[in-house]
């Protein structure tokens, strides 16, 4: 993989200048505090020092910046004669051609290290990201699988179950349907089924134990075969034996209701001749429900 940037490891600014001339002051001021000692040994061995963090810290630019202010300056403090710049001998050679032959190289292989450094984790960010691109677009080819499953799914189940449906919800997704006719056929006034939806249809004891139909995190009962007291016109109640379907999909679990015996749902008509439900609470249009509305 090709990273052009790589070169750019440091920060950039005038910062690290000042940074760097900070340091090699540092640097002199250490040496002055161990001339005593030291009195004409190791005069460049602090600034080499000086050189290596500033190179490390701050990159090429300041390190090469650091390492030639620091050659006049050990040169004449700390090189016998001291603060002397008439005479310029051999010694003064010798320690200036070392400490140009060590420092440089240092210099070299720690940029070429933080390069590889900086490098290195440019390519594991790249990585990082096109992983999770893929993580994205496998959870989004894995929803639309999903999606596309539960549509084929819930088109099976409506067209064969069309005439006898008369509840289909979706608590995560906000979205409840009642058929109307088998609202009129309870005798439950529109305004009532908007505000309480199907517990307005049902004996109270059976809205108690179909509770957790009605909430996303609710209990929900057993799918398949119940049997449950419905509301009549003259206001009393008629056993109905009804079937309870699921349907869990991403955006939740739709849930579906079905007659096997009790009021019509639907009259004998023709599909385009049924009108949708007027009490549906924040109803989601989708292909399936309002062609079977």
């Amino acid at each position: 993989m090709d990273i052009r940037n790589a070169r750019r490891w440091a920060e950039p600014g005038a910062r690290r200048y000042v940074g760097a001339l900070l340091v090699v002051f540092a640097a002199f001021l250490v040496r002055s505090l161990l001339h005593p000692v030291l009195d004409h040994s190791m005069p460049g061995i602090f600034f080499t020092c000086a050189v290596i963090i500033v190179e490390f810290t701050w990159g090429l630019g300041p390190a090469i910046m650091a390492m030639i202010i620091s050659i006049p300056i050990f040169d004449f403090f700390f090189v016998p004669p001291f603060r002397d710049i008439a005479q310029f001998d051999r010694r003064d050679v010798l320690i200036v051609s070392g400490f140009l032959l060590i420092t440089p190289l240092a210099v070299v292989l720690i940029e070429r290290l933080r390069r590889a450094q900086y490098r290195a984790e440019l390519i594991a960010e790249v990585a990082q990201t096109r992983y999770e691109m893929l993580l994205r677009a496998e959870n989004e080819r894995m929803l639309l699988s999903d999606s596309v499953q539960l549509g084929n799914a819930l088109m099976t189940y409506l067209t064969k179950h069309l005439d006898t449906i008369f509840y289909l919800s979706n608590p995560a997704a906000h979205y409840e349907y009642i058929d109307e006719h088998f609202r009129r056929a309870t005798g439950v006034a529109p305004e009532v089924v908007k505000r309480e939806g199907l517990r307005a249809l049902l004996h109270p004891e059976e809205a108690q134990r179909l509770a957790g139909l009605f909430a996303a995190d609710g209990e929900r009962p057993q799918h398949g075969a119940h049997n449950l007291r419905i509301r009549t016109r003259d206001g009393g109640y008629e056993m109905c034996h009804c079937e309870l379907q699921y349907f869990r999909a991403h955006v939740g679990t739709y849930v579906i209701l079905r007659l096997h015996a009790g009021p019509a749902v639907r009259p004998v008509a023709p599909l385009h001749t049924l009108t949708p439900a007027a009490n549906a609470r924040d109803v989601t249009e989708t292909p399936v429900v309002s062609g079977g509305a």
